[in-house]
């Protein structure tokens, strides 16, 4: 355990240390829910004021861009500056790193999340009017399903390059199509049918049943399954092409 605590430090200091990886996985969405929020300020979706319905949209554009653009680049850069092997000829096991990877993935975003509800509560008077408590266990589901997509990537991936290219081509499709920024059912038929095979899409629409419409384990059952799904298929792609090199 003592390890694993070191190895998050470690890790969390790496992503501070990286200007370009704090920018694009916080300021960058920030900036864009910012800007959307001050367009349709007075807008409403359904019965949901606008700034209110964004910030579930917001906390996905966050946390798809750390797990696809920051972290699986990240740890691809590694494997290729040859640090991963350097770190594979110590006591440090993969578990153990890939644990304090994740674990530094939670306390990022869990803080990037306050930041962006903070802001959006403050700019445009959004309002949190559901469950607190189980809006901070489908953002844990969601954080810990999306890291290790993103740790999958990488081990997928040959170099850095591709994993950074990759990433791209994943993430930015799901951080507008996903329900983000508009709703899903205001998008032509062949975009919803796109945003419903990507991942992003049930995180979003989990998170925002119980931050806004008072919904429980029942209400997010379905997109609790298929985000389980993902982290189980995640997890195994990422033991089994989890490399030092």
């Amino acid at each position: 355990m003592k390890t694993l605590i070191g190895q998050t430090r470690v890790e969390f200091t790496l992503f501070l240390r990286d200007k370009a990886a704090v920018f694009f996985s916080l300021f960058l969405p920030l900036s864009t829910v910012a800007f959307f929020g001050y367009l349709n300020r007075g807008s409403q979706v359904g019965a949901v004021p606008y700034p209110s319905f964004l910030i579930a949209g917001g906390i996905g554009m966050v946390l798809s861009s750390a797990a696809f653009e920051n972290l699986s680049t990240m740890l691809a850069r590694q494997r290729d500056a040859q640090i991963l092997k350097r770190l594979g000829g110590t006591p440090l096991r993969a578990w153990t790193l890939i644990g304090a990877k994740t674990l530094s993935a939670v306390t990022v975003t869990l803080a990037q999340a306050v930041l962006l509800t903070a802001a959006t509560v403050l700019l445009f008077g959004a309002e949190v009017t559901g469950s607190i408590a189980w809006s901070l266990v489908v953002l844990l589901g969601g954080v810990l399903a999306f890291t290790m997509m993103g740790i999958a990537l990488a081990g997928l991936c040959r170099n850095a390059d591709i994993a950074s290219a990759a990433g791209m081509a994943i993430s930015l499709p799901m951080q507008f199509l996903c329900g983000t920024l508009f709703p899903l059912e205001e998008m032509p038929p062949l975009l919803q049918h796109i945003a419903h095979a990507l991942p992003l899409t049930y995180f979003v629409d989990a998170l925002r049943a119980v931050m806004l419409d008072h919904g429980g384990p029942q209400e997010v059952a379905r997109d609790g399954v298929i985000l389980l799904g993902c982290l189980i298929v995640a997890l195994v792609v990422a033991v089994r092409t989890f490399r030092w090199e």
